[in-house]
């Protein structure tokens, strides 16, 4: 059970606490962390630091190692089956407290190797238009003679895109029940391919699923998983390994993690310095918004990349796909396609018509987690059987096109009732952060005796820069409806995130609510 490290000691505990765990393992700089709220934790025996510091009452990992031999344990393992549990992955807990999503033994491996071939087949279509010198580029990492030729002919067959969701739904399955033997010479095979040919950048915390899981898809697939070292993200660090360690894929989250890799690009030019980032052919984003500018500087510096944009969740691995290269014509942020297995779902359990609100949703069968532990009721309104289907449900509202495309509009559980209407704070969020003076902004909202809620924004100025109430507000209402604009407004010298680089809408509303006394009238 990973542990975001970022954790106030309220919220190690909550987590401790919730989880019923029995051992810590974690680093020497946060042993007063856990040594502050040691009296409290009923479930823990033991507590092992890791690294130099020794502590009266708790154990050093590498001296558990002392004296003991080299030659691996003769352990009597208990009997396990798939449907125990195997991992449990604690959301961020935005809104509210986090919550643990399970994974058993059947699902860790089958359901995200799964989900992501389903979705990348989504995006063939788009994929077979990008650039010439990605394929080539291909052909010369995999050394078959014809495959910048072959490649965008085959992606663009429909025959291509319909075999490969064959395998998508038989990969589960297969991984589950088929015979050991037949499992290690399929691992043989893909150690002989790939074997520490394709480099990993995983670029965000193992505590969160989208690093979690690519780790271990990429040690299923041979691949070499690099990691950085940085409590926070160092885009001059990430930029220094990919071009030390010749990265081909690198694991980001959106604007948190490549807004910053783009700036500090665009530094380095002005400087006449450059990166060598000739190695990286694939960059996968997930977890937040990757914008439209961020896109096409990205791909303004790396013409040979390709983007794929993901919509995921921690309990539903990959949901669907939009991959973008040097070719695209039409960048867009927050857009997403329709799937076999991904729908936008209305409050009658039906696929919503064009321009109408409603839920993204994903087919479960192998794919995604089964529950939250130990929370029934929040597992009932997450995991639901809709008209005989097996669905997760993800809490991101949304509407769709006359094309199909998914555009998300925010968080169902952060929107804001005002006045009888509703506003979604990602959709605030976005039209505040392009106004050129601000850096970052987060939109919650207060007690009000008219509107019941009052929309509140929180805004971090950039450097050198001010602003005044009135210039947030009347840029809010040119771009947005009037009831959107924000009521009132917040300037601070640092907004509350997470370390994905997310607004923590918790610790947002408690300043709020701090700086107005919550009775404002």
């Amino acid at each position: 059970m990973p542990i975001n490290f970022r954790f106030k000691e309220w919220e190690l505990q909550y987590v401790i606490d919730d989880a019923e765990m029995s051992a810590l393992f974690f680093a020497e700089d946060l042993t007063d962390r856990f040594k502050n709220i040691r009296p409290d934790l009923a479930t823990v025996k033991n507590y092992v630091i890791m690294g130099d510091r020794k502590e009266e009452g708790m154990l050093n990992y590498e001296d558990l190692f002392k004296g003991k031999p080299a030659t691996p344990p003769q352990l009597a393992w208990s009997h396990f089956t798939g449907v125990d549990i195997v991992v449990i992955m604690y959301t961020g807990g935005t809104t509210g407290y986090p919550k643990g999503v399970v994974y058993r033994h059947d699902q860790v491996l089958s359901a995200p190797l799964e989900a992501m071939i389903t979705s990348l087949a989504g995006g063939f279509s788009e994929l077979a238009k990008a650039p010439d010198v990605i394929w080539q580029r291909a052909q010369k990492k995999l050394h078959i003679p014809g495959t910048a030729r072959l490649l965008p002919k085959m992606l663009a067959s429909p025959m291509t895109k319909k075999m490969t969701l064959f395998v998508a739904r038989k990969a589960g399955p297969f991984i589950m029940w088929a015979p050991p033997a037949v499992l290690k010479a399929g691992l043989k095979l893909l150690s002989a391919l790939a074997g520490g040919k394709v480099r990993m950048l995983q670029s965000s915390p193992m505590m969160h699923a989208w690093a979690y899981n690519h780790a271990i898809i990429g040690m299923i697939g041979g691949f070499t998983s690099v990691f950085l070292t940085s409590h926070g993200f160092d885009p001059q660090e990430a930029l220094e390994t990919i071009e030390r360690r010749k990265i081909n894929v690198m694991i980001a989250i959106g604007d948190g993690q490549c807004r910053p890799l783009v700036e500090e690009l665009g530094k380095a030019k002005a400087a006449g310095k450059s990166y060598d980032v000739s190695s990286l052919m694939v960059i996968l984003s997930s977890g937040m918004a990757l914008s439209v500018d961020v896109k096409k500087r990205l791909l303004e510096y790396m013409p040979h990349l390709i983007i794929f944009d993901t919509l995921a969740s921690s309990e539903g691995h990959y949901m669907t796909v939009i991959p973008y290269t040097a070719s695209a014509t039409d960048i867009q942020k927050t857009v997403f396609k329709v799937t076999e297995n991904t729908k936008v779902i209305n409050e009658d359990g039906d696929e919503v018509a064009v321009g109408e609100v409603g839920e993204i949703a994903v087919l479960r069968t192998h794919q995604g987690s089964s529950e939250y532990f130990k929370d029934p009721e929040k597992s009932a309104k997450t995991y639901r059987v809709v008209k005989g289907e097996a669905m997760i449900f993800t809490g991101d509202m949304a509407t769709i096109d006359a094309e199909g495309r998914i555009h998300l509009i925010g968080r169902g559980s952060g929107c804001i009732n005002t006045g009888g209407e509703k506003v979604f704070p990602e959709e605030v969020e976005e039209i505040l952060n392009k106004h050129p003076k601000v850096e970052i902004s987060g939109i919650t909202s207060v007690p009000h005796e008219r509107w019941g809620s009052a929309v509140t924004a929180v805004v971090q100025v950039k450097a050198g820069e001010s602003m005044e109430d009135a210039e947030v507000v009347a840029w809010c209402k040119e771009y947005l409806a009037d009831y959107k604009a924000p009521k009132y407004v917040v300037f601070v010298e640092e907004l509350p995130l997470l370390i994905t680089g997310k607004v923590h809408y918790r610790e947002l509303k408690k300043l709020v609510e701090e700086k107005f006394d919550v009775d404002i009238r």
